[in-house]
């Protein structure tokens, strides 16, 4: 399965987001392929690494802007594309599985975009929210506020699930490929 993976590109966050995406990525990674944003540094390299190591496929895209970035990776795949919002849309398009970590404006943009391309119906890829240590929180209050406020159809709250614990989220994906176990999924 291809699971991409909108996180951060910072090596100085703090070290309780690396320790934590280091105990989902190893158990995560063991039997699918990383699809990123093609940069070797923050919780971006932590994934390429952790994947890498299990001997498993990674697709890097990237705007022609960070073309660079390529030359510290080995990919099995490497995309560039024009703009950062065409990055976007072809990472949902590869993508069997779409996951955020904690990231910065980029991981929010992409985000973002995932949920409402999925909202208007241009993909049916499963969004994740990985609220480790309540790192999205704020977000999703302000999420909330625009269903409480009818600014967003309550329906649309089905557009993407929300993990507290690493644990949720590798339960969810767990229960997501057994219901989808004859459906054909993206190769990379």
């Amino acid at each position: 399965m291809n699971i991409f993976i909108g996180c951060s590109a910072s090596n100085y966050i703090s070290e309780e987001y690396f320790t934590d995406a280091k105990e989902l990525l190893t158990e995560l990674m063991k039997d699918n392929n990383l699809v990123f944003g093609a940069c070797n540094s923050g919780l971006m390299g932590l994934s390429y690494d952790i994947t890498k190591s299990a001997n498993n496929q990674v697709m890097g895209v990237c705007p022609a802007a960070y073309i660079n970035d390529f030359n510290d990776l080995k990919c099995d795949e490497e995309i560039v594309t024009d703009s950062v919002s065409s990055r976007t849309e072809k990472v949902i398009e590869i993508s069997d599985i779409l996951l955020f970590l904690p990231g910065g404006i980029g991981t929010v943009y992409e985000l973002f975009t995932s949920i409402e391309s999925k909202r208007c119906h241009e993909h049916d890829r499963p969004i994740i929210i990985y609220n480790c240590n309540g790192f999205y929180d704020k977000i999703l209050e302000f999420i909330d506020k625009l269903f409480s406020g009818n600014f967003a159809r309550p329906k649309d709250r089905n557009t993407y699930y929300v993990a507290n614990t690493y644990i949720d989220v590798l339960n969810f994906i767990t229960n997501y490929k057994t219901d989808n176990k004859t459906k054909t999924l993206k190769k990379l």
